[in-house]
């Protein structure tokens, strides 16, 4: 169960810090990534800590939590160090699966919601992100934390068309709520998010429709998966025919 309360505390402190800013989106770094340190260690002493020749987005009796959101490949030198020095390292990667868009005018200062979207396919990204790492999948001193967030993501009606909504600026993106949290001891353990409702036999493109990725993103997330032993694969024709080697979920 995720714990909401520490979270609304998170995101509390975080909003108070904005205060004497000049408003969302102007702090050095982004909002999601401020309240998931805040989460991860309130005691703000805890943060931005050096550790070798990186810094720790938390570090506390050397355990650490980096929060990435994209681009797992670039953190590869600076996990290994962190594993190499006998740190517990938890990545944390967010995911907005519900976001609702709030329209700002710069002029005037008033403020409209638009829409919400419910995204909870947006998890099986971390498959993509998983494999710019695979060296480390099975190291026992890496972990990974599935944040699953309801966000708000704030834009400037600044853009082109009569709504100026078209390549408006995006100022924000606020994390309202932490919906839940999935825990992964060993990053190899996500092979439990395979989709329940795929064939026992597939393609690239049956996996990309039913996790809602591009073709790049299925195709990279499948090579992960095999790498894993989660799949098997033969080539029929120009593709590859994927079967699964796990039971499905009760």
């Amino acid at each position: 169960m995720a714990e909401r309360e520490l979270f609304l505390k998170a995101k509390e402190t975080m909003l108070g810090k904005m205060q004497g800013e000049r408003g969302i989106g102007t702090m050095s770094e982004k909002s999601v990534h401020s309240v998931l340190k805040y989460y991860y260690a309130p005691n703000e002493s805890y943060h931005e800590i050096p550790f070798g020749p990186y810094v720790a987005d938390t570090c506390v009796d050397g355990e650490i939590h980096e929060i990435q959101t994209r681009q797992f490949y670039r953190m590869m030198n600076k996990l290994t160090f962190f594993i190499n020095e006998g740190a517990e390292v938890h990545i944390v990667y967010p995911v907005s699966v519900e976001n609702t868009i709030i329209w700002i005018d710069p002029t005037t200062g008033v403020v409209q919601k638009s829409r919400t979207v419910k995204t909870p396919k947006r998890i099986y990204k971390v498959f993509r992100e998983l494999y710019g790492i695979r060296e480390l999948l099975d190291n026992e001193h890496l972990h990974l934390k599935l944040a699953l967030l309801k966000t708000e993501d704030y834009r400037l009606l600044d853009g082109y068309g009569t709504d100026k909504k078209k390549r408006a600026t995006k100022t924000d993106k606020i994390p309202v709520e932490l919906v839940d949290e999935m825990v992964f001891e060993k990053l190899s353990e996500t092979v439990s998010l395979l989709p329940d409702n795929l064939p026992e036999e597939f393609s690239v493109k049956e996996f990309a429709k039913s996790t809602a990725l591009g073709k790049n993103d299925a195709s990279v997330g499948l090579l992960l998966l095999h790498r894993l032993g989660a799949l098997k694969r033969r080539k029929e024709g120009r593709e590859y025919i994927y079967k699964k080697m796990i039971p499905k979920k009760p």
